[in-house]
């Protein structure tokens, strides 16, 4: 009875991810149209009105795999893997998030191992990952802390990558529940960004797992098959 239930729920999300997604995508076209015409004279605007637009076009670009990410949950094994450096993705989706840390005087650091093999993965279901670990790490973070962002390779066969922050952690009897679907302990929240990490993830022959303590801060990590 209980995984008809949530069956039913996840019916019923898919159809309003599509439904939600045809009418978001229009005007969020003309939006990012204008935008990208104020970025080609943006050199002509003070420094302030010149970060509020490239802040603008990150917030548009953000909302757009937001969107996806929701598409993405209600559909099944779609598969869209290639040969695909992380590095590159990882430096993508920061450029992406950049901008939602720096309002809360948050530094995201990188630190990404040279030469790691390509892996085959799919661009944008990892880029979707990468960015709701760090808006969850964002979020969690105080301001003027640092959120970091790793990739190495451990052995022969696994590329890491590890999102940590030194936020409010988590709870232990939270620790069971955060990737169901549905779960959230954030006011506004969908419950669906951890789910739908660990769902993208699986659909890459990939793992996540955690640690976190709390009040000290909460390390993912992601492992890739080479």
């Amino acid at each position: 009875m209980k995984n008809e239930v949530q069956n039913n729920k996840l019916v019923i999300l898919g159809k309003l991810a599509a439904s939600l997604a045809h009418e978001i995508r229009n005007p969020l076209s003309a939006i990012k149209l204008n935008l990208s015409l104020l970025e080609m004279s943006v050199e002509k605007y003070d420094p302030d009105t010149k970060e509020s637009v490239l802040s603008a076009m990150e917030a548009v670009e953000r909302i757009q795999y937001l969107i996806e990410s929701t598409l993405e949950f209600s559909r099944k094994n779609v598969k869209d893997t290639d040969l695909y450096s992380l590095n590159t993705i990882a430096e993508q989706s920061l450029e992406i998030i950049t901008s939602a840390a720096r309002r809360k005087s948050i530094q995201i650091v990188p630190e990404l191992s040279n030469n790691l093999p390509m892996v085959n993965i799919s661009k944008n279901k990892t880029t979707q990952v990468i960015l709701n670990l760090l808006t969850n790490a964002i979020e969690a973070s105080p301001r003027n802390s640092q959120i970091f962002l790793r990739t190495y390779k451990s052995g022969k066969e696994k590329i890491i990558m590890e999102v940590a922050d030194l936020g409010c952690g988590i709870k232990d009897e939270d620790k069971v529940k955060i990737f169901t679907d549905f779960y959230t302990n954030k006011k506004n929240g969908t419950g669906l960004g951890l789910s739908v990490c660990k769902m993208l993830l699986e659909e890459q022959n990939a793992e996540i797992d955690f640690n976190s303590k709390e009040g000290e801060g909460t390390t993912f990590t992601v492992k890739f098959k080479v």
